[in-house]
């Protein structure tokens, strides 16, 4: 009996065989043999790849995008390909009140002895039927100003920006078409300083009304706490509720991800508040208030995050169990904790010395082994550890991360992407740490195998699991590395602790990191790759390799882009430092590294 050829199987053993290609150029490749295979690839091909090789990460269902956009992504983060640049409102800018006067955009200091600590909140909205066509939606606190980023891509946008005059284009759009609109937002009774904002929540598309405005909450360093409508289309603001609390400091808050959500606020009286967010009032009061300290004992609560709807984690500090787990299912609440965790690895033993939890985000569950949404969650600790935490376990972390280059540095910011990797904000030189979240041998895709063998050819001795040393090494010596984000001469800016991270997707090439100050964006690039992210205009510009002066006007048409420094985490050897060229310049071609980074700051042009 004649064996089957590989277009008659069904689509069953054909998702089993594609399961086992390990790039997505082998599914193109497929894909063109003959219309059969086609049509399976497009689909149900890229959909069995990007469900297998990247099972954290939830997508919109352009499966064929989606797998383009993730290896691209994941290619980048291994190569460490960035481009860097701080962001403020520019060109298209509306004030609101729109009664006040007018001010020029918030940058630095103002006035201040330290520069305002951002807190930052974005998410993404899909607006059409492909892939590209998204809303970003991104604010952020400037000392007592709230800035908001409304940005808009996609075909609609694109046909929009065809069709507009230059001068239209040069004051909405950016230099990859998409359109970028700005709102300000500080009333007149509002004191930088005094009325800083300590936290922002952004309300998603299924808990906020479907009025076109952006519904945030907003934190302050004066107790104040509100819940405001910000609308682009009117250009106008609304407060829709008030939040009691007794005039006592924001230290954070953080809403739910429920359609109805909650809202808890940690105050500076060491106590920490849950509100339900509807139905509007101008005077909500507090269902539950949890004496998480009490009075007779020193310490703050720095952080709470919700885990799930009815979960609620704290992070006090100093103490001995600065972790604390919360249900808020019912209006009664609960005055005492579900759970607390120890400094030390036995959760039931408390440690002799005592330490802070700055920093609580949770971790998507992506198999059935991962339990209820909530389960597994991360935090950043004082003395410079990022845990794991289980529930189901009886230890107080199940995996601890440490940066053995900075080691004893505080983390005051975290964000994971998906179980993929995870970004961490140091206290101190501007610094953000990249770590993998998965085991050597547990990776599920490689970007290098998409790469050609090393050249040389006493490199190319087979190894285990590898065809070459090079894809050995790509596979299974993978360290973390630390990048910093103003390796500047200005010494407090360099100093500058990263109070906040944000992405608006586990998919976003876009990273937002909060300094003194500042608002960094980090774009996840190689920006010598011919088929970018369709987010950098993938669409609007011919293949082919560009040049240096193509690279200037695609990438950094301002000239604004940041000089960015990096190191490998290592325990032996000497630390070796390297430093981006300015773009349109190559680096020394480093091993698994993007062609921008050199020693120091030398460079030659493309």
């Amino acid at each position: 009996m004649p064996l089957p050829l590989l277009a008659e199987l069904p689509a069953e053993l054909l998702n089993q065989i594609v399961c086992h290609l390990e790039t997505a150029g082998a599914l193109f490749h497929i894909s063109i043999t003959c219309k059969r295979l086609y049509q399976y690839i497009e689909q149900n091909g890229y959909r069995t790849f990007v469900r297998s090789r990247f099972p954290s990460i939830q997508t919109p269902p352009y499966w064929k995008d989606a797998a383009h956009a993730l290896t691209t992504l994941s290619r980048a983060w291994d190569k460490k390909a960035f481009v860097a640049r701080s962001i403020y409102p520019e060109k298209d800018v509306t004030q609101l009140p729109r009664r006040r006067a007018r001010q020029p955009p918030k940058r630095g200091q103002r006035g201040q002895t330290m520069g305002y600590q951002p807190v930052i909140d974005c998410y993404a909205e899909q607006t059409g039927d492909s892939w590209f066509s998204r809303d970003e939606i991104l604010a952020w606190g400037a000392g007592a100003e709230l800035n908001l980023r409304l940005k808009g891509m996609g075909e609609k946008v694109e046909n929009q920006w065809q069709v507009s005059e230059d001068n239209e284009r040069t004051l909405k759009y950016d230099q990859f078409h998409h359109r970028n609109k700005w709102l300000t937002y500080k009333d007149d009774t509002h004191y930088d300083g005094r009325d800083d904002i300590t936290s922002v929540n952004l309300l998603k598309p299924w808990q906020k009304p479907a009025d076109g405005a952006e519904h945030l909450i907003i934190g302050r360093a004066s107790g104040e706490l509100v819940y405001v409508s910000l609308s682009n289309r009117k250009a106008e603001c609304r407060i829709m509720a008030r939040f009691a609390t007794g005039d006592r400091r924001i230290q954070s808050a953080h809403i739910s991800t429920a359609r109805e959500p909650l809202l808890a606020a940690c105050l500076s009286t060491g106590s920490v508040v849950v509100y339900p967010v509807f139905p509007y009032s101008l005077d909500t009061k507090p269902y539950s208030d949890l004496p998480v300290i009490p009075v007779t004992t020193s310490g703050r609560t720095w952080a709470t995050t919700f885990l799930r709807p009815e979960r609620l984690a704290i992070g006090i500090g100093p103490s001995t169990f600065p972790l604390h787990i919360y249900d808020v299912s019912n209006s009664l609440g609960t005055s005492k904790p579900l759970r607390k965790f120890s400094v030390s690895a036995d959760c039931c033993t408390s440690n002799t010395s005592a330490s802070s939890v700055y920093t609580i985000v949770p971790l998507d569950p992506s198999s059935q082994a991962s339990g209820m949404a909530g389960d597994v969650f991360m935090s950043g600790w004082y003395d410079g550890s990022i845990k794991i935490h289980d529930l189901r376990s009886p230890d107080s972390h199940v995996v601890t991360f440490t940066d053995p280059v900075d080691t004893y540095s505080a983390v005051y910011s975290l964000l994971p992407i998906g179980r993929e990797r995870f970004v961490a904000g140091g206290a101190r030189h501007s610094i953000i740490k990249i770590f993998d979240f998965r085991m050597t041998g547990n990776r599920l895709y490689f970007a290098a195998n998409a790469e050609a063998c090393s050249a040389d050819k006493a490199d190319k001795t087979p190894r285990p699991l590898a065809c070459c040393q090079y894809h050995s090494d790509m596979k299974d010596d993978r360290p973390g590395y630390n990048v910093f984000l103003d390796p500047s001469n200005q010494r407090r800016r360099a100093e500058s602790p990263v109070y906040s991270l944000a992405s608006a997707a586990p998919y976003s090439p876009h990273i937002y990191a909060g300094l003194e100050g500042r608002v960094v964006q980090l774009d996840v690039v190689e920006v010598m790759d011919r088929f970018p992210d369709q987010a950098f205009g993938g669409r609007n510009w011919t293949s082919g390799r560009a040049e240096g002066g193509d690279l200037r006007e695609r990438y950094d048409p301002d000239q604004r882009a940041l000089k960015l420094a990096a190191l490998e985490h290592t325990t032996t050897g000497s630390l070796k430092l390297r430093v981006q060229a300015e773009l349109g310049k190559r680096g020394e071609n480093f091993k698994g590294w993007d062609g921008r980074w050199a020693w120091g700051s030398r460079g030659v042009e493309y």
